[in-house]
């Protein structure tokens, strides 16, 4: 990894793209396409790709493109991975963080105050930016970065609102917005809601579909055993 939270945005350069053509490894691949860590001349990058023919491949061409631009409105926030450009107009190259999911490592973090404390500021930047996530309730989209820092990743449901962006935009920009913080909310109580420090009110606003969410889950969860099929996965382990 170059860089850390903190760090100047890199300029993405004619030479810095044309050597993306090392060695690949797939890492992933869903909805928008798939992702490589590909190592090149000036060490690893993470490069996503769009997948498919005709007009499945023209619409993920489409949203990468669309992620690029959300990258260009974070660059210089710090806790984002700087975006090092766009090969022949669909390939995203990313800086490589080397850390671990928050999914992986089971929501644990060495120092969780820190970690928690920090995240809130890379949330909040990232919204002073004009940019919300949408998606951070998925731990997968949250690493555990060098020095225990974190970072988001994975914009391709990210909304902007740049000056003059229209009503609909900008409500959707907001709903958003609330789900960042709820879901930096839920991670720090862990689902204990009366237990939310009085600072930390101001971060919990749960939008209609969680509330309605939160109503609905734990009838579901008895209505599908989910403990037992869980308690059963840990014992076959």
């Amino acid at each position: 990894m170059t860089g850390g939270p903190g760090h100047e945005p890199l300029p993405a350069s004619n030479e810095s793209l044309q050597s993306v053509a090392g060695a690949s490894r797939l890492l992933a691949s869903g909805y928008q396409g798939a992702v490589y860590l590909t190592e090149t001349s000036s060490g690893p990058v993470i490069v996503k790709k769009p997948l498919g023919k005709g007009l499945a491949r023209a619409a993920r061409r489409a949203m990468l493109r669309r992620e690029y631009r959300i990258y260009q409105r974070l660059l210089g926030v710090a806790g984002i991975p700087r975006c090092l450009g766009l090969v022949h107009g669909e390939e995203l190259v990313l800086e490589y963080i080397d850390g671990k999911s928050l999914r992986s490592l089971k929501g644990v973090v060495p120092d969780p105050d820190r970690f928690l404390a920090t995240l809130l500021e890379v949330i909040r930047s990232m919204h002073r930016a004009g940019v919300a996530h949408g998606d951070l309730k998925r731990k997968d989209n949250i690493l555990l970065g060098p020095g225990g820092l974190p970072y988001l990743i994975d914009f391709g449901t990210a909304i902007s609102a740049p000056a003059g962006a229209g009503w609909l935009r900008r409500l959707m920009f907001r709903q958003l917005r609330r789900m960042d913080l709820n879901a930096w909310i839920k991670m720090k109580y862990r689902g204990r809601w009366s237990e939310i420090d009085a600072a930390d009110l101001q971060y919990h606003r749960p939008t209609l579909p969680e509330w309605l969410a939160r109503i609905v889950r734990r009838p579901w969860r008895v209505l599908t055993f989910r403990r037992k099929r869980k308690a059963r996965r840990r014992a076959r382990r």
